[in-house]
């Protein structure tokens, strides 16, 4: 890896950053798993968000398609509210992104810093 940084001249915050992006991507796909897989586990109860919004009779992409924004609009702390927490393990899959989301960001702004510093 530090071969390839130094051909193509690239700083080590530079690639902190972009790897970090990656990570976060990464993370975001996990997430969006661990939310569906939250109301799977409830067998699709009506409490949880895949009822709430009428969406047991759709197809996988879409039902990921769907835990992706939410898990997006979490960690980006936007938080419109249109999908939200209906049972204790989607409450608690809601605080851990939170929290997830605020460190992440942390970090991305300390790296920022760090990079604009040098």
């Amino acid at each position: 890896m530090q071969r390839f940084m130094d051909k193509i001249k690239m700083n080590a915050g530079i690639m902190r950053m972009i790897l970090t992006l990656v990570v976060g991507f990464f993370c975001v796909h996990l997430a969006s798993c661990f939310w569906f897989m939250a109301a799977k586990f409830s067998d699709l109860s009506p409490e949880t968000w895949v009822n709430r919004l009428d969406y047991q009779d759709e197809e996988s992409p879409m039902l990921y398609l769907e835990s992706l924004y939410w898990a997006l609009q979490i960690v980006a702390t936007v938080g419109y509210g249109d999908i939200g927490a209906g049972t204790t393990t989607e409450l608690f899959l809601n605080i851990l992104w939170m929290v997830f989301g605020v460190g992440f960001y942390s970090f991305v702004i300390g790296n920022l810093t760090s990079i604009i510093a040098n």
